[in-house]
């Protein structure tokens, strides 16, 4: 897994590409904006881990905010990038973390923890968001996590097939569909591959997506309020404003505030 993380977020990855959130502005405003909301109220110089900050686009708006951000990665040519990008902002500290588990952090503590499309990459994600809350939440903080697909068997069929099409259409004009086709076809006659990084990165498509409603579950017990928020997300410009049009929903986000602390 480190080394299909390392190859396939390579410092000429384009996070931007396959990205809604980060391509879309009226999405990135929209979701960075409940992001603000969660801030707001906090004392003095917000502290916020970003898990899996991948390029910066999220932690360039964090930084306008005010807040102090450290970023993890898992690639380190992606801890490089980000190093470059915001070398000369002080409030920014970039951390490899080659096994994903946040040890690297010691016994660092934040205001805010954030996941943006990352929860869909890890196996245990609801391991990953307790521990992380236990470990490196301050009492009063908030976790947020954006941009991950909705579990699949709970999506209405018109919105899950529209998804599927629509994705497929935007593979194509990008150049992959021989590639889509070889690795469909691979995964129906010789199963999964972890060394496979359609695979082993892109967890969601091989497990129907992350469960939302499992997510409100684990965190309820330990934080004032959660709220979940589910929109609609393509790739293709003209199918992002087709979707939202028909009201269709395919991902979500949820935001956590007050955090209490783990309850015995």
């Amino acid at each position: 897994m480190k080394s299909v993380q390392e190859n396939h977020y390579s410092g000429e990855y384009d996070y931007r590409a396959g990205s809604p959130h980060l391509k879309f502005r009226h999405l990135y405003e929209s979701l960075m904006g409940r992001v603000a909301d969660e801030i707001s109220g906090m004392d003095g110089v917000p502290e916020v881990l970003e898990i899996g900050a991948g390029d910066g686009s999220v932690a360039e708006r964090l930084l306008a905010l005010g807040c102090e951000v450290t970023g993890t990665e898992m690639s380190g040519d992606q801890v490089d990038e980000m190093s470059g990008r915001f070398e000369t902002n002080d409030r920014f500290r970039a951390v490899h973390d080659p096994d994903g588990d946040l040890k690297v952090l010691g016994d660092s503590r934040f205001d805010l923890i954030l996941y943006s499309s990352v929860l869909h990459h890890i196996p245990d994600y609801l391991g990953h968001i307790r521990d992380a809350s236990a470990e490196h939440l301050k009492q009063d903080g908030s976790l947020v996590s954006i941009q991950d697909p909705l579990w699949y068997p709970r999506v209405p069929k018109k919105s899950r097939n529209l998804t599927e099409a629509f994705y497929l259409a935007w593979r194509i004009g990008q150049g992959d569909l021989v590639r889509g086709v070889k690795t469909r076809s691979r995964r129906l006659f010789s199963g999964l591959s972890e060394e496979e990084p359609g695979d082993a990165v892109e967890y969601h498509v091989v497990r129907d997506g992350v469960d939302e409603e499992a997510i409100v579950e684990a965190l309820d017990p330990t934080f004032e309020s959660v709220e979940l928020r589910k929109y609609w997300s393509s790739q293709g410009t003209a199918q992002q404003k087709l979707g939202e049009k028909l009201g269709y929903t395919n991902t979500f986000a949820i935001f956590a505030s007050g955090f209490e602390g783990p309850r015995e």
